[in-house]
């Protein structure tokens, strides 16, 4: 798992510079404490597990740690990422990740993802999620788009902010 967590850390790059926000679209971008929290995403299902995906840029001044998310139901999720291990995929919990100021780090399919299990109800496509972020800023609110149960991207890709 330490080596996991290193090589992710690693893999982290530079923010590069964006340009204005579109006001009028649907909320897909969040912030707390210099994090900037882009087009939170997840699959439809109809049971669990979920996981939660998103786009995670540090614009402020201090590192900003990823510790999880929860639901108003008291649902949590926790960090996890993906492996291979014996031939087989499964996900493995993480500890706390820190974002370092001016880095980013995506949460995607096959890589880092907050999973959730014991959902009580179905994820319908086309809907919006209501999750809790956790972070050691605090904790925020952000809007999940439920994309395709086969979905492996944001239908919002490439788009810039």
């Amino acid at each position: 798992m330490k080596h996991l967590l290193a090589a992710l850390l690693m893999m982290a790059t530079p923010v590069l510079a964006e340009d204005g926000h579109d006001h009028d679209a649907p909320a897909h971008a969040f912030e707390i404490g210099g994090l900037d929290i882009l087009h939170p995403w997840t699959n439809a299902t109809d049971h669990g597990p979920a996981l939660l995906f998103m786009e995670l840029h540090n614009e402020g001044t201090a590192p900003v740690e990823i510790l999880g998310a929860r639901l108003d139901s008291g649902v949590e999720g926790q960090l996890v990422g993906f492996r291979m291990k014996g031939g087989e995929m499964g996900f493995e919990t993480l500890p706390p990740i820190p974002v370092a100021p001016d880095r980013q780090l995506a949460l995607a399919p096959d890589g880092l993802a907050i999973r959730f299990d014991g959902l009580q109800v179905a994820l319908e496509e086309g809907h919006h999620w209501q999750v809790i972020l956790m972070t050691s800023a605090g904790e925020l609110e952000i809007d999940v788009m439920i994309e395709a149960d086969d979905a492996r991207q944001h239908s919002h890709a490439g788009h810039s902010h």
